[in-house]
């Protein structure tokens, strides 16, 4: 049982019309509250928030800031329909397997990357771990690489020869986040301050993967690969505005709050920064 998950992603955009054309009509999501800011999702959740206080698009390399969204996916059969789907609107999407995941990749119209992802945990035997890389063997005996292309007749497979459009599963949830960091040790024990719990730590790789309970550990992922020291991204950027940490207990969450210096207390939770100035919210409501 996960003791944090993540509620909706509150994404700056520069163009909200956009951006609904991005959301509904291409990756398939509904449309749940226009105005400012719109929320899109599924018929259960939101999974973003749109608010389109943006002047410019996202800035990929040289700063700080969110790396990518990831909305974990219930099947790989509704993996590869949306696969489908994107491939039928003509938007650019990269296919990766991560062993521990198959994902796919895209970016929305102002540059910002998601990750669209169905956890196979299963897949991975046992970790093999070096000063300089992190591979697995998998439930075939294989040695394999965390990042390797995915297999799309393999994915593709899964439907049967039915390749017909879906709208957005009902049933994904905002499932990880990735952060561009300047100094990755901070980062790394300022999340595990805050309640995460230590999964894999490579500062020679200039990464770290932090876990929250349940099937994997792989949920606040911190890297410095946009350069160490990377200074925030200029105000008026699109990218993150802020993740939403929603804890399974007060008690937990007030532990994670008394580790913070600079807090901002409001009705629906506490407002903190980690140490490259990416924005939480730490909360056990629902949203």
């Amino acid at each position: 049982m996960e003791f944090i998950t993540f509620g909706p992603a509150h994404l700056n955009v520069t163009d909200l019309e956009r951006s609904l054309h991005f959301y509904r009509d291409i990756l398939g999501m509904q449309v749940r509250k226009t105005g400012i800011p719109a929320e899109v999702g599924t018929s259960e959740r939101t999974l973003v928030v749109l608010h389109p206080n943006a002047k410019t698009p996202f800035l990929r390399g040289g700063y700080s800031g969110l790396y990518h969204v990831a909305i974990h996916l219930p099947s790989e059969k509704e993996l590869a329909q949306l696969y489908v789907r994107l491939t039928k609107k003509k938007w650019k999407a990269g296919a990766t397997d991560h062993i521990i995941a198959k994902s796919i990749y895209v970016n929305d119209p102002d540059g910002i990357l998601f990750e669209l992802a169905f956890e196979t945990p299963q897949r991975v035997v046992e970790y093999r771990i070096t000063d300089k890389e992190l591979t697995a063997i998998d439930d075939k005996g294989q040695l394999r690489k965390m990042v390797e292309p995915l297999d799309l007749n393999e994915l593709l497979s899964q439907l049967h020869d039915d390749y017909s459009e879906h709208p957005f599963p009902d049933k994904a949830i905002v499932g990880h986040f990735n952060l561009h960091v300047g100094d990755l040790q901070a980062a790394y024990a300022f999340y595990k301050g805050i309640g995460f719990t230590e999964h894999f730590n490579f500062p020679l790789q200039g990464w770290g993967d932090l876990g929250a309970g349940g099937i994997t550990d792989h949920r606040i992922a911190v890297n410095t690969w946009a350069g160490v020291n990377a200074p925030k991204a200029p105000e008026g950027t699109a990218g993150l505005g802020y993740a939403i940490l929603k804890y399974d207990s007060k008690e937990r969450l007030s532990k994670a709050v008394d580790t913070i210096s600079n807090v901002e207390k409001k009705n629906e939770g506490y407002f903190v920064e980690d140490p490259a100035g990416n924005k939480l919210m730490l909360t056990t409501e629902n949203f």
